[in-house]
């Protein structure tokens, strides 16, 4: 009964330490400066040139009108990720944008 407890014990350290460790972070380092949460598509732009790869979708978000939640409306806003790709030598990041602000910002693995 040990060896099955320490044979489960190994592998699930194995498949931790395997899985990639995505991290949401509050800033990310570009050449020409610091992004951080709440900066614009504009910004992002100025100070890290473009994305390696871009993609776009639409999420609705509900939204209380009245206070107390009595009225709601669903309201689509347009989401843009980002992924940068600073090399192998970096972690590439992941930008999440929703109306044109950052709203994410995600460590991912070592760029190519």
């Amino acid at each position: 009964m040990k060896k099955a407890v320490n044979l489960i014990g190994a592998l699930s350290a194995v498949v931790m330490l395997s899985a990639p460790a995505y991290a949401d972070s509050d800033t990310m380092r570009c050449k020409g400066g610091i992004v951080s949460v709440g900066d614009s598509a504009g910004e992002v732009l100025a100070k890290c040139g473009q994305p390696a790869t871009t993609s776009q979708s639409s999420k609705k978000v509900v939204q209380k009108d009245q206070p107390y939640g009595a009225t709601r409306s669903i309201t689509n806003i347009i989401v843009d990720n980002w992924i940068f790709n600073f090399g192998p030598s970096e972690f590439q990041y992941q930008l999440e944008l929703q109306d044109g602000r950052v709203s994410r910002i995600q460590s991912l693995d070592y760029g190519y």
